[in-house]
């Protein structure tokens, strides 16, 4: 069935964000086509401007666009104009116009081998070739966005495109994978707190659950998306109030839809948006009709079908002329009936809207057939089941086409968990060899210590002593004094071993105790000490081995080789 929701769906593609995110230019100078040749910082410039009204003024996007692609531009500014035409374009509805640039800005993005500037052009593209009425190709083009996406590691981007693959399953009536792919992009969007993309995802869910007839669910979708804490974003507030609406009507609360959609069209008409008030005159306009008030009906489509005549919308014309036909047909008014039936068909005939002429063929059969004219009735059900017919066969060459997508589109989400789940691994062996090596140098250093050090005093051993000669200048001065401790014989033989060595510790400490900044003590063996003195003349090496001398005659040891007092 024709419904306008499902035109309108498309609006729901996710935009991208900036591609050279700068300082957006306060102010735009006028430019013509005899303006002379800018600076580079005016270009920049002006290309920002162009970026900022690209929503607001997409005409002044355009033109700005137009004008700048007149002077000679180095290839990164000539891709950014070229990608902001077609982004104009894009919000222009000028979808020939746009495709072109938009392929001639992916192809200076490539041989720039800009991958982010690539990612941008893909989403405008594949949003074109979705409200062109490809969604296989926009499917395709959105997967390469999400590639792209992951490899900058642009978590943002991965569910925009997450988001814009479901809308355009939902443009193509395939609601079940549609969902998979919001459920996909809201998991992403609260993980990394990205509120605007979790309200547009919670919009999207909304329009999926109302097409598989979820409406409780599609209502509870859609408030969630009022809900969430964001910057002001009227147009969306809009959009899901619209969609609570649609999901009131489901549930046959007309008057909760009506106060939905009145509401919505307060917000759009703040906007100036008058394809979407039109749109919305369309759906209050079924709310009366439901509630038997056939009068207001006749005039909200009435209205619908002005604006949407004013403004150029034919989808909408034709939605319009079919609801009122159809409104007339049950008056009784016959001939006005058939009159809007036929304009809507010669509207869509002329569109090649093969789905709408397939409905609008219903609904004459059935208005003849109630006027006793059988074979207008019957030519026209034969038309209505050929196009059904063809209608179906299409659907299900592009239900396989969508089905080689989606059998890349899991092959592509496969490879991402395959690829997360190996840096993870990598990222435990990283861990897991760093502290492998912290151990290895912490061993390493306790090891070199040990080759060092007198494993009894603590001092430095005859190793470290060699090491620490040899590392002196051959024209440096130094002193050398070796000491021993007299008759430690008899200490040992009288007292024990362990007394000795209680003596080697206690005479290592006081002899360490006397010693220059930058002299070193050594335990040379057995009860033998040596002192490497730098910088020191015999004056102040005999000073030295004077002062070590007095400081052991000093001290008396107790027969456990403790020292027991100080002599004067």
């Amino acid at each position: 069935m024709f419904d306008v929701t499902k035109v309108r769906s498309v609006k729901d593609l996710a935009d991208s964000s900036s591609p050279i995110p700068s300082e957006i230019a306060p102010s735009m100078p006028i430019l013509s086509s005899d303006s002379p040749l800018l600076s580079l910082d005016q270009i920049r410039a002006l290309l920002d401007t162009s970026w900022s009204c690209r929503r607001s003024a997409p005409q002044e996007c355009v033109r700005v666009s137009h004008l700048l692609l007149e002077q000679p531009l180095d290839i990164a500014e000539l891709a950014r104009a070229t990608l902001y035409l077609g982004y104009g374009l894009t919000n222009q509805g000028n979808f020939n116009g746009a495709e072109p640039e938009l392929q001639r800005a992916l192809h200076l993005y490539v041989e720039l081998a800009d991958q982010k500037g690539q990612c941008d052009s893909l989403n405008v593209l594949g949003i074109v070739k979705a409200r062109r009425g490809r969604p296989v190709e926009a499917l395709e083009l959105f997967l390469q966005v999400r590639q792209l996406s992951v490899t900058l590691k642009n978590v943002e981007g991965e569910a925009n495109a997450l988001l814009n693959i479901g809308a355009t399953y939902n443009n193509m009536s395939d609601h079940p994978n549609a969902l998979h792919y919001h459920l996909l992009a809201l998991g992403l969007s609260r993980q990394h707190a990205l509120p605007s993309v979790e309200r547009r995802t919670l919009n999207n869910l909304s329009v999926s659950y109302n097409g598989i007839g979820g409406h409780d669910d599609a209502l509870e979708a859609a408030v969630a998306c009022l809900k969430v804490h964001d910057e002001d974003d009227p147009m969306l507030d809009a959009l899901a109030l619209r969609n609570a609406g649609y999901a009131h009507f489901g549930l046959k609360q007309f008057p909760e839809a009506q106060a939905m959609y009145l509401q919505a069209r307060v917000l759009m008409e703040q906007a100036g948006d008058q394809a979407e008030i039109s749109s919305l005159d369309l759906l209050l306009g079924r709310v009366e009709q439901q509630q038997g008030r056939l009068e207001e009906a006749r005039h909200l489509f009435e209205r619908s079908l002005e604006i949407s005549q004013t403004i150029g919308d034919e989808g909408v014309e034709i939605e319009s002329l079919l609801r009122l036909g159809e409104l007339l047909g049950t008056s009784g008014q016959v001939q006005d009936a058939l009159s809007a039936l036929n304009r809507a068909r010669t509207l869509a005939e002329h569109g090649q809207l093969r789905s709408e002429l397939c409905e609008i063929d219903l609904a004459l059969s059935k208005l003849y057939r109630r006027a006793g004219r059988y074979q207008e009735a019957l030519t026209h059900l034969e038309q209505h089941l050929q196009l059904n017919k063809e209608l179906f066969s299409a659907a299900s060459d592009q239900r396989l086409q969508s089905l080689r997508v989606q059998f890349d589109l899991e092959q592509a989400e496969h490879e991402r968990q395959a690829a997360q789940h190996l840096n993870a691994k990598l990222e435990e062996t990283n861990r897991d060899l760093q502290a492998a090596q912290a151990q290895t140098a912490e061993l390493l250093t306790r090891l070199e210590q040990h080759a060092n050090e007198d494993a009894l005093t603590g001092l430095p051993n005859r190793r470290a002593f060699d090491v620490a000669l040899t590392g002196l200048s051959p024209d440096q001065q130094l002193g050398i004094v070796v000491c021993d401790i007299d008759h430690f014989k008899s200490v040992n033989d009288r007292f024990s071993h362990l007394v000795g060595d209680q003596v080697l510790r206690q005479v290592g400490v006081l002899l360490k105790s006397q010693l220059r900044r930058g002299d070193l003590l050594a335990r040379y063996g057995g009860e033998e000490f040596v002192l490497l003195m730098t910088e020191a003349n015999s004056p102040t090496a005999l000073k030295v081995c004077e002062r070590l001398r007095r400081t052991i005659e000093a001290v008396l040891l107790t027969p456990q080789g403790h020292p027991r007092q100080c002599l004067d």
